[in-house]
């Protein structure tokens, strides 16, 4: 008899995907799960769209595994499941195999090129008066430096296709020591050298409000900031302040804080720079629904890669 796995429709698995599962598992959809199975369960493929806590995973007396298609494990409570030896599958491990994925570096080079050339500002502005008029505020690519925070696989991505465009590569990372670009070992005088901030870290509680107004304002004008890494990263009021005093020029956001969980999803409007975003439509800022990883061969390689180490894991158990 097959192995029972709890599989969450939100994550959308290609067919190819639900194809693998089916071979090896009996798969029991989100929408379908009755209480007589709980205890049959043995795994569970989770979505990042809420935080999975003790008493979510506790319904679970049999489960010796959580499964997510996601670098981070912030939507999960992870101190319990340590404490009930419960495996955790996500990607932070397959760094060699995520290489071939690029989807969230090209976006971010879009959100860079979208900020520093108001793009879709323009655009508007054209739409609405009609008038072929020069923007020679603008500035080339050549006279801008972009600071990378995190230069690991998106980072180096970025580093190599912002490069080729012109602008001047730097970065903080204490980790990481790549000659071919230069690196800044102070944060502080990091920011000091940077025009736009990217950030490509790997999100910890520590860090949470990491930038706020004291460090933003540390940055070279004119200032940029670009997120499509997690959005607990930035001091939210702190950011909305720098952008109405022209501290910041403007921002490209693929994160937004606590936009995993399902009250965030519920109503996005709760959040103040979303909510700042809906209705300041004449300032440079932008946000993407958590489309870094969206596209059709990032999808197949991270559904593979997550479906593969729970097939090995459960090669051999009973």
């Amino acid at each position: 008899m097959k192995k029972k796995i709890l599989y969450f429709k939100n994550l959308k698995f290609q067919k190819k995907s639900l194809e693998i599962l089916n071979k090896n598992f009996n798969i029991v959809s989100s929408d379908k799960l009755k209480k007589n199975y709980f205890n049959n369960i043995i795994s569970i493929l989770l979505p990042m769209d809420n935080f999975y806590s003790k008493e979510f995973f506790n319904q679970f007396k049999n489960l010796r595994s959580v499964v997510t298609p996601t670098t981070g494990d912030i939507h999960l409570d992870t101190n319990f499941l340590k404490k009930k030896k419960i495996k955790i599958f996500n990607l932070a491990n397959q760094k060699n195999n995520l290489n071939r994925i690029t989807s969230t570096s090209e976006l971010t080079i879009g959100h860079i090129l979208n900020l520093t050339r108001k793009i879709v500002l323009i655009y508007k502005e054209f739409i609405k008066n009609k008038k072929f008029e020069k923007h020679n505020y603008l500035l080339s690519n050549k006279m801008l430096t972009i600071g990378i925070l995190g230069l690991g696989r998106i980072g180096k991505h970025v580093a190599y296709r912002a490069e080729a465009l012109g602008f001047n590569i730097i970065y903080y990372d204490p980790f990481v020591d790549i000659k071919k670009f230069k690196k800044v070992k102070n944060f502080k005088q990091f920011l000091k050298k940077t025009n736009i901030l990217t950030i490509h870290m790997h999100y910890k509680k520590k860090y949470l409000n990491m930038l706020d107004m004291k460090l933003l304002k540390l940055l070279k004008k004119p200032s940029y900031i670009v997120n499509t890494s997690r959005g607990e990263f930035i001091n939210e009021a702190d950011l909305i302040k720098c952008l109405k005093s022209n501290i910041i020029e403007g921002t490209g956001l693929d994160v937004l804080k606590d936009e995993f969980k399902k009250k965030f999803r519920k109503n996005p409007k709760n959040n103040i720079l979303f909510n700042f975003f809906l209705k300041k439509k004449n300032y440079n800022i932008f946000i993407t629904p958590k489309q870094g990883g969206s596209n059709k061969s990032a999808w197949e390689i991270t559904e593979t890669l997550i479906i593969n180490q729970l097939i090995k894991y459960e090669k051999n158990k009973i």
